[in-house]
């Protein structure tokens, strides 16, 4: 017992005791530094019904510690590239990132369904969205601007030349067309794919029966006979509510994207060069104004 009384003894006591506390310590220190990586329930079934999705079975167990692994590697190197600012300015990452951001606003979009009466109502807000499109049957003689000097000019003289609804003379004086020379029952989204979209409203104001022109096209000049016309008309709810379902969903998803992206607006502010500022900022005021 006289030894415990010694100076030194309790010196050496102290000193381990001291060692001991800064060991402690720094571990804890050390250990509270590493950045957690958790593997939940959720990352096993994410990747066990991602690996049988694609071979038709579930993994076994050495598969599934192989996936596990894998999926370890793979975050392990994402948050290192992370730190790294390999994320930075890559494209192909941003554009990853935003497509599935949208997915979610999509997915978030598709919650609500609607009621019949909500439905109708978008049907009868939107009249011409739901109509069918007025149908327009024609002939036409092409008048090439790259093979004559002034195609209209020389449009006019051979309709003026015919003296009258003469079809057949009107015709033989066209040059070469390689598709069919008219269009039967076309609706004037149809005519504006193939032909121009001024031609195709000119088109549609015709009157039937005669020779009118020259209209022009994409190609050159046109003389057009329109011989009927199939007035638009609206269609009954019943025959078009899948279409107004589609119509209203995708209504609905534009609005949440909108008021989406009026929120971010509110959290970034966007600096533009002078000469890209005209080409946001129209967008800009838009989504800010979106309530």
């Amino acid at each position: 017992m006289k030894l415990l009384r010694e100076p030194l003894v309790h010196f050496a006591i102290g000193g381990l005791a001291l060692f001991a506390a800064y060991a402690w310590l720094n571990d804890d220190t050390v250990a509270s530094d590493r950045t957690e990586i958790r593997i939940s329930d959720g990352h096993l079934r994410w990747v066990s019904e991602t690996w049988s999705s694609q071979w038709r079975r579930t993994p076994s167990n050495d598969e599934l510690r192989g996936l596990v692994a894998e999926l370890v590697k793979e975050e392990l190197l994402a948050r290192e590239a992370r730190a790294l600012g390999l994320d930075q300015d890559d494209t192909v990452i941003r554009r990853r990132l935003a497509q599935k951001l949208t997915f979610l606003i999509e997915d978030a979009a598709r919650i609500a369904e609607p009621k019949e009466d909500d439905l109708r109502q978008f049907y009868d807000a939107h009249p011409d969205m739901f109509r069918q499109e007025a149908r327009v049957s024609f002939d036409h003689v092409f008048f090439s601007g790259s093979r004559r000097p002034d195609a209209a000019a020389e449009a006019r003289r051979v309709l003026a030349a015919s003296g009258g609804p003469d079809q057949t003379a009107i015709i033989d004086q066209g040059d070469q067309w390689l598709a069919a020379a008219g269009l039967k029952a076309g609706k004037e989204s149809d005519i504006a794919a193939q032909f121009g979209p001024a031609f195709a409203r000119a088109v549609v104001a015709l009157p039937t029966g005669e020779w009118m022109g020259p209209i022009e096209s994409a190609y050159g000049q046109h003389l057009v006979r329109v011989y009927e016309v199939v007035p638009a008309a609206g269609r009954p709810f019943a025959e078009v509510k899948a279409e107004v379902l589609a119509q209203w969903r995708d209504e609905q998803r534009r609005n949440y994207e909108r008021r989406y992206f009026a929120e971010l607006l509110k959290k970034y502010e966007i600096v533009a060069e002078p000469s890209a500022e005209p080409l946001i900022s129209s967008w800009a005021q838009t989504m800010v104004g979106v309530r």
